[in-house]
């Protein structure tokens, strides 16, 4: 029985989605045909041979970059990322390097995607690097508990799922309320310097008033020092 996610859910997460069905489907192929090796491929004897069998070529980090779309170096910290916050990510996504390219290319860059946001708010904003983390993993399990129910999913996996779908609308809550609260703190500066400028119009009227004299007068001079 299939389970059907909010649009929001599996808008971003549907190449995940399809990439782990389309693994549990060949791992599961792949058991009925040889019971006593899961999760391998039996190759017919029967299968035509060509004599020209392709040599492996070496492939530099410039044509990495190319068929991932980023260097290398991102695609590593993408999957040390996927490895420490959601282990059976990672262990999915070297799944879909071996046997599903593309969506494992596609894959690498939600990855890289979310690191670049992450890093963002990182420095800056640590309340808010915290609850798009965990917005982050609560959502990477969703997605795969949601392929796993529509493949093979048992009664606790839709329990969990259950679960993980209220976590998510509390930390969008969560989220809410952080951002309420800067909204809050934007809206009292703003207070603060229209109560300001209004106390000290004349003031600052006066201020810059003066400034404009002092420009003009030392333009002048050095128009009449050139002459």
């Amino acid at each position: 029985m299939s389970l059907t996610l909010p649009k929001t859910c599996y808008l971003t997460g549907i190449a995940l989605i399809l990439s782990f069905c389309a693994i549990a489907s060949f791992v599961n192929s792949a058991d009925a045909e040889n019971p006593q090796e899961p999760g391998t491929v039996t190759v017919s004897s029967e299968a035509p041979q060509s004599d020209k069998t392709p040599k492996p070529s070496i492939t530099t980090n410039k044509e990495n970059k190319a068929s991932t779309g980023i260097s290398a170096e991102r695609e590593k910290l993408a999957i040390e990322f996927a490895k420490l916050h959601h282990p059976e990510l990672a262990e999915l996504i070297q799944k879909l390097k071996q046997h599903k390219p593309r969506e494992y290319k596609r894959a690498i860059r939600d990855l890289d995607t979310t690191l670049t946001k992450l890093d963002r708010f990182k420095s800056r904003e640590s309340e808010r690097y915290r609850l798009t983390l965990e917005r982050w993993e609560v959502d990477s399990r969703i997605r795969l508990l949601a392929a796993r129910v529509s493949v093979m999913g048992t009664s606790d996996d839709k329990s969990e799922l259950k679960s993980l779908l209220t976590k998510r609308v509390d930390l969008q809550l969560e989220l809410l309320r952080y951002d309420q609260k800067m909204a809050e703190k934007r809206i009292e500066k703003i207070q603060n310097s229209i109560k300001e400028i209004e106390k000290n119009r004349e003031t600052l009227v006066d201020t810059e008033l003066t400034k404009i004299k002092r420009s003009i007068k030392k333009t002048g001079q050095q128009t009449k020092n050139q002459k």
